[in-house]
């Protein structure tokens, strides 16, 4: 029988513990422990050996019960300190501007000791040894119906079928967001986008398809904030919500699964689905989502992309989006911090032959949700989408 033993603080890419089927009673500060050794994709309990000044990841994203609600949490950020026992994920990272690490290679016993690679929970074995970084010992695993609990385990998107007819895609119009790198305005572009829209009274949903497990960013286009409480009416969602704790290190055609299943889920709860992908769209963790041949379809039919970029340079990515994603220009709108200068803004139109709009610009959208920062970028989107349905008709 596993044993009990106490923790501080359960990471948001562990959510499914609750959220799931079968889960942990809400107010848990305890879970029941299994001392075996563990693999990439299981849910650890481990304890902070050390936190150094300097690191680049030195907190944890953490999800607690929201008091006096019975179906709602929140989530925060909290400094790390020795001897705090967490919860957290097993997995790698791929990351140009901060920590990245391969999940372990081999099963890690109690004791054994990895680094935790971002504020979501995500840990494994960072591969800048010489860097400082957050120091976690493995305990073991979360006992879940006599075996230790994997990320697998913990889908917390119910009941929807994964499509597998790359010619029958939802009906719901897609925007999918990319960009040139991590950090370069993706989000940003958003959570503008759906703000304005929702403004106009346009129910919008939300699938982050790639990247590294955390709830910053499907708070902030959900909500309009980075952290904060949310519950089951929340309209985003991303690859934790179907099992997975990273998209790094997992094989294309399960990754495309859980990019299907997300995006289905999404398309059956909106009128339009804002969906996003990590980094680049030819980087690791995101290529095979992105170059799906089901939800290629789906934008030639009924979407459109934003392509986020930071300097005029990074606008070669509209080429990579057009020769290996088949999009052709109409389709594509280059936003992020090279459309806010009206100087780059003019040659990266004549390079790329693409809209350029600045994602937080009002506009005459509405008189509800034209004032509203992101409303340019609405306004696109909407007569981009009627000129589609006319073609379609």
């Amino acid at each position: 029988m596993a044993e009990t033993i106490k923790v501080d603080h359960f990471a948001t890419t562990v959510r499914g513990l609750f959220l799931a089927p079968h889960p942990l009673p809400r107010e848990s500060r305890e879970v029941p422990l299994l001392p075996l050794p563990l693999s990439s994709g299981a849910v650890a309990v481990a304890e902070v050996v050390s936190a150094p000044e300097g690191c680049a990841v030195d907190r944890l994203e953490v999800i607690e019960p929201l008091a006096g609600s019975a179906d709602a949490w929140r989530t925060r950020e909290t400094p790390l300190e020795p001897g705090w026992r967490l919860v957290v994920a097993l997995g790698g990272r791929s990351a140009s501007r901060s920590l990245s690490g391969r999940g372990p290679e081999r099963p890690v016993p109690p004791g054994g000791e990895l680094d935790l690679l971002n504020v979501g929970g995500v840990t494994g074995l960072c591969s800048a040894p010489h860097g400082p970084v957050v120091k976690l010992r493995i305990l073991g695993g979360v006992d879940r119906g006599g075996r230790a609990a994997l990320m697998r385990d913990l889908i917390s998107i119910p009941g929807v079928g994964v499509p597998v007819d790359e010619d029958a895609v939802p009906s719901t119009p897609l925007v999918l967001v990319t960009g040139s790198d991590m950090d370069v305005g993706k989000t940003t572009c958003a959570a503008s986008l759906a703000l304005a829209l929702r403004a106009a009274g346009i129910r919008v949903t939300y699938a982050k398809l790639t990247g590294t497990g955390r709830m910053r960013d499907l708070m902030r286009v959900n909500y309009g904030r980075a952290t904060g409480f949310f519950d089951s009416a929340r309209l985003a969602w991303d690859f934790v919500d179907t099992g997975l704790a990273t998209t790094f290190e997992i094989p294309g055609e399960e990754l495309r699964w859980h990019a299907r299943l997300l995006l289905g889920h999404a398309a059956l709860h909106g009128e339009v689905v804002v969906a996003e992908v990590a980094d680049a769209p030819c980087a690791d963790g995101s290529i095979a989502a992105a170059t799906d041949p089901w939800l290629l379809s789906w934008l030639r039919q009924r979407g459109l992309v934003i392509c986020a970029c930071d300097t005029l340079g990074s606008t070669l990515i509209v080429h990579w989006i057009r020769s290996h994603m088949g999009i052709e220009e109409e389709d594509i709108l280059i936003s992020g911090v090279v459309a806010n200068d009206a100087a780059l803004r003019r040659e990266a139109e004549r390079m790329t032959g693409a809209v350029l709009v600045n994602c937080t610009s009002p506009s005459g959208l509405s008189a509800l949700g034209g004032k509203t920062a992101g409303g340019a970028l609405a306004d696109w989107v909407l007569r981009h989408i009627m000129s589609r349905r006319r073609v379609i008709a």
